[in-house]
This record gives structure tokens, C-alpha cells and sequence, in this order.
């Protein structure tokens, strides 16, 4: 069996147990930034990965003290054929916490590695059939993954070696939800690879991260999060989350609140999104509400309508990189509104059968008249081009936090060409508008 396949188990199981084992090149990343620790302290080191899969992480084990752990029998078998059997515990490494249980000696320095389940992000299942997260209960979270970090730092690990999505770090509520981990541990090393790397993690592609963290009594905040420079795996490039403006606190992206008004006067909602792949995978303008709805006005609705060409047009060459974003604010959305809103009119299926005298009202909002005319194929090059060059100065501001070599400046994002219409949403009429 391959250790980073989870041949035997079949596909509900492997999704509810997080059961996509690791490919060999990120074991070895692990291996190379545990080392320098395992060579320090030498016998008193102990490694263990309490999600063991069939142990891909436990290379060159026969060197160190080691254990590992799994909650899968079936994997289980397979370790106790690869490994010392005292030193594997076929259990669920979320229930009784200590290091008793895993005979662990309290003065041993503990390094957890490993590639802990986070089916949260990557299920493949509707809502309620993810399976059930049985731990401790100060260990709970919806997240298998989050649980797994608390539980690290209920072991008292004193060096952490895992992959996890980045989004637990760079999402503000995600990072509040690590608790105590995150006041106990401190990020010093993360190196970020695309999920496609594992079969089977869905369509939407994100960033997964290679996280390093020593056991620190100053911890982490989410400002040091903010300003951390991340490497992108095998890349002459750095990711630091501060460099980049989101739409948060200039679209709305949620239901309007208890008191807000519910019904749009122009008949015209949004469907709600949390980050660019919910975005992406939802859908955009509807003509009804919904419980999932955002109302859309007609001071609004060029907000709205960058959001539409945004998630049609934008596709940089790594776009899983900015999945758990909120969506990019992209230039100055108030100067180029017009052009926004022209493509929207033009391309969206719902907004071309909506009632035709709130439609005139978007025009002559919005200034669009029939003096000048633009196809959607001239317009989605107007606009991708715009996006990609935006997108550019963004990476380039971070010169000021971000090192700039010439290897940083050399891995800028690239343009790609405009992007094919999708079936139903666009279609070849006329519009005309008046640009800037």
C-alpha cells in the first residue's frame, strides 16, 4: 500500500476521517524542519503523530523514539506491521488527552508532526452527513484539524510539525477558534502548497500549509499573522496577508441583519459568500429572496456587479492562493463602476429578464447610455486586464513589509487571457455605456 493513499477505506470514510494520506515530498519537508530539533536533543526527543495514517511521517524512525496513533483499524494494521508494536495505539487520539496514555515520559521533548484530518474544509458532503467529531470536550470544534492543534497543546508539545489550511491562520474568527494553542505557540516557519496536490479535496482548490510552531509563552496574535511572510512551496515567492485589501468593510457578504431592510426595491439579491471559493461556487445575482440572500439596491449594485466580473474573470495563475480570502478589492471599484455594471447588464441572465424600468433606473444610475457600444468579449478584456494589472500592484506593495529580491519580483502573478462566457449567464447582445 502507498502511505499517502487511503486505498482501503471508501470514499464516505475516508471524507469523515479525513483519510487523504501525504505525498512524499511534503513528508520530506517535515522530516527537514524537525531535524535540527531531533539532532539537539537526541535521546531525550520523542515524535509522535496522533493521525498516523500508515505512518508516512515516521521516516528514518529506527533513529529517534517515536509513537503514533490512528482511529482507522484497518490503518492500524498496517502500522503495527511497520512499526514496533508498543509504540503504536489504535484509539482515537482526541479522547483522554495526556501523555500517560501514549507513554510519553513528561520530561521527553515532544514534537508532534503529521497530517491531521480538517474535513470541515475539505468535505465532499452536504450539511450533516461530515460524520461526528467525538474528543474531549475543551477540545471540540466543528474543524477535526482545530481540535487536533488544542489537543497538541494539551500534550504540551514543545515543537509542532503539521499541515493544515492556511485558512486557520489567516481567517480572524478560524484564528480565535485555536484558543489556547494559539496563546502557547508561535508560527516560525510556514510553507503553503496547493490542495490539488491531494486527489479528492473537491473542486475549489486552497491554500494548505506546512506550519512549523515552537512552544512560546508570548504566542501568537492575528496582527503577527497579518504581517508574517509565508513561502509558497518549491516558489521564489513570499505571501504576507497584509499586502493584500479584501472586500471586508466594503461589500456586504452576509443576510442583512435583524433590523436591516429585507426586501430589494429594484426586485434584485446577491447570494451570500464567505470567502473567493464560496464566491466562486454560489451563485451571483438571483431575482428572489432567499435566506441566504443579500439585498441588492441601486446604489449598491455596482459593488455587487465587480463581485459578478470578479468571480467570472479573475484566474491568475495561482488562484487556490487567495481561495479563503474574502474576495480581492481589486483598483478603485467607485472609479470603474460603470464598466462593471455595463457587463453585468450585458452578460447576467437574470439581470437581462428583469423588469425593464429598473433596469432603465441602472442605466441612467449609472450613467450607461446608448452613445457608445461594447460587446461582453471587449468588456471581459477590458476587465481582466484591469484585475490582473490591479492584482500586480498589490503584490508590488508589499515591498514595504515583504523582502524585494529580484526571485520575489521575478514570481509577480502572471496575466492570463480573457476567460470563455458560461453557458446560460452570458450572451452575445450590445450595450452602451459611457466610460471614464
Amino acid at each position: 500500500m502507498q502511505v499517502h493513499l487511503a486505498e482501503h477505506l471508501p470514499r464516505n470514510r475516508r471524507i469523515q476521517l479525513g483519510g487523504y494520506y501525504t505525498p512524499e515530498k511534503l513528508v520530506n519537508r517535515v522530516y527537514e524542519l524537525i531535524k535540527p530539533y531531533l539532532m539537539a536533543k537526541k535521546e531525550n526527543a520523542v515524535v509522535f503523530d496522533s493521525a498516523g495514517g500508515c505512518g508516512a511521517f515516521l521516516i528514518n524512525s529506527e533513529s529517534y523514539s517515536y509513537r503514533i496513533a490512528d482511529y482507522d483499524k484497518e490503518a492500524c494494521g498496517v502500522l503495527v506491521n511497520r512499526f514496533r508494536k508498543e509504540n503504536v495505539f489504535c484509539t482515537n487520539s482526541l479522547v483522554g488527552v495526556k501523555r500517560e496514555r501514549f507513554s510519553i515520559p513528561e520530561s521527553s521533548f515532544l514534537i508532534m508532526v503529521g497530517n491531521p484530518p480538517y474535513n470541515d474544509t475539505t468535505s465532499e458532503f452536504r450539511k450533516g452527513e461530515k460524520g461526528e467529531n467525538l474528543c474531549d470536550p475543551d477540545l471540540f470544534d466543528r474543524d477535526l484539524g482545530i481540535s487536533f492543534l488544542r489537543s497538541y497543546h494539551k500534550l504540551r508539545a514543545d515543537l509542532v510539525c503539521v499541515l493544515h489550511p492556511l485558512a486557520y491562520l489567516i481567517k480572524e474568527t478560524s484564528f480565535g477558534r485555536l484558543r489556547e494553542f494559539k496563546d502557547h505557540y508561535r508560527l516560525k516557519r510556514g510553507d503553503i502548497f496547493s490542495s490539488d496536490i491531494f486527489p479528492g479535496t473537491g473542486l475549489t482548490k486552497f491554500p494548505i500549509l506546512i506550519a512549523l510552531y515552537e512552544r512560546s509563552d508570548v504566542g501568537m496574535t492575528f496582527d503577527y499573522i497579518l504581517n508574517f511572510h509565508f513561502n509558497l512551496l518549491e516558489r521564489a515567492r513570499t505571501f504576507v496577508l497584509a499586502n493584500y485589501k479584501t472586500t471586508d468593510r466594503h461589500i456586504q457578504k452576509y443576510p442583512p441583519g435583524k433590523n436591516a431592510p429585507k426586501i430589494s426595491p429594484i426586485g434584485l439579491y446577491y447570494y451570500s459568500f464567505r470567502d473567493f471559493n464560496s464566491l466562486k461556487r454560489n451563485a451571483s445575482f438571483i431575482a428572489k429572496q432567499i435566506p441566504n440572500s443579500i439585498v441588492v439596491t441601486i446604489e449598491n449594485f455596482y459593488k455587487y456587479s465587480y463581485l459578478y466580473a470578479l468571480k467570472r474573470l479573475f484566474n491568475p495563475e495561482d488562484s487556490w492562493l487567495y481561495g479563503n480570502l474574502s474576495p480581492l478589492f481589486l483598483g478603485d471599484i467607485e472609479r470603474d463602476k460603470r464598466i462593471y455594471v455595463a457587463y453585468a447588464l450585458l452578460t447576467h441572465r437574470v439581470l437581462q429578464e428583469m423588469d425593464r424600468s429598473n433596469f432603465k433606473k441602472l442605466l441612467e444610475y449609472y450613467r450607461i447610455s446608448h452613445d457608445d457600444l461594447a460587446d461582453a468579449k471587449t468588456l471581459e478584456a477590458r476587465i481582466t486586464s484591469k484585475l490582473n494589472k490591479e492584482l500586480r500592484v498589490q503584490e508590488m506593495s508589499g515591498s514595504m513589509e515583504a523582502p524585494t529580491t529580484a526571485a520575489n519580483r521575478s514570481a509577480i502573478l502572471t496575466e492570463r487571457s480573457e476567460k470563455k462566457c458560461k453557458s446560460g449567464e452570458c450572451q452575445q447582445q450590445r450595450i452602451q455605456f459611457v466610460d471614464d
